[in-house]
């Protein structure tokens, strides 16, 4: 599997999706692609308005896609498992992923969150990486994918999963955002070329004096350029302008592995 070039073929493909059944085939085929059997994109709020149909996406702007077993799903909802998941409340200490194995390390575990463990587990989950996607402004979510009993976690491919976890996130709100018809929500024009040549050093982990070097100019200009592109997008965070710039088809991972 060349997971570079998978993660922008899905990328490509997220950016077209018109409707929430789309996106879950996509989800589903690249988390099998990963070695996984599951995948759950969710808010973390109360998760009562979740309907089979999915309109609960395009009519009431809940993130909530999944092919868990429907009866965890069931669970899941009606017991509001969703306020005391400890990998969800895991999910808020940090911004990058991580295993459930890692969740003790994270936060303090009670017997209550050792209870929920074991229900997932009964259900067929036994093992899992997450993504958090934490959008200032908006509810906190995160993008999971799991391995049903008897099955190991491909972790050779979490680091691919960390980026299909944040895309997938971002198409969802995309979709939110196109069934709202708010054309405010997202850029109009394109950044500079500039401000691209910027963006696709910080997703290469160059910092702003690196870039200036490479770029032959300014620390201070490297500095105004990303605030621009940050303005651009309404975002406050250097990686998630290149996570932006990435989706919307402005830069590619080729650009960011040279």
């Amino acid at each position: 599997m060349d997971n570079f070039t998978d993660v922008q073929t899905f990328i490509d493909q997220s950016r077209l999706v018109t409707g929430p059944r789309e996106l879950e085939r996509l989800l589903a085929d690249i988390s099998r692609d990963m070695g996984f059997d599951y995948y759950a994109l969710i808010h973390h709020v109360d998760l009562s308005a979740y309907s089979a149909d999915l309109r609960h996406v395009t009519d009431g702007g809940l993130l909530a896609l999944t092919n868990y077993p429907e009866s965890w799903i069931e669970a899941y909802v009606q017991r509001n498992i969703v306020a005391d998941d400890p990998v969800l409340l895991a999910s808020q200490r940090t911004n990058v992923g991580f295993t459930w194995e890692d969740v003790g390390k994270m936060i303090k575990v009670t017997s209550h969150h050792r209870a929920v463990t074991e229900d997932t587990r009964r259900a067929g989950l036994v093992q899992g990486f997450t993504v958090p996607c934490h959008i200032p402004g908006e509810a906190n979510g995160s993008c999971t994918f799991a391995v049903r009993t008897g099955r190991y976690l491909p972790v050779r491919n979490l680091p691919m999963a960390q980026l299909i976890g944040s895309f997938a996130f971002q198409a969802a709100r995309n979709l939110v955002r196109a069934s709202a018809q708010n054309p405010s929500s997202g850029p109009v024009q394109p950044l500079s070329e500039r401000q691209l040549q910027c963006v696709a050093l910080v997703a290469r982990g160059k910092s702003d004096w690196e870039i200036g070097k490479i770029l032959n100019i300014s620390e201070e200009t490297v500095k105004r350029h990303l605030s621009l592109a940050r303005a651009h997008y309404d975002v406050p965070k250097r990686i998630q302008v290149a996570l932006r710039a990435i989706f919307e088809g402005q830069i590619v991972l080729a650009d960011v592995l040279k």
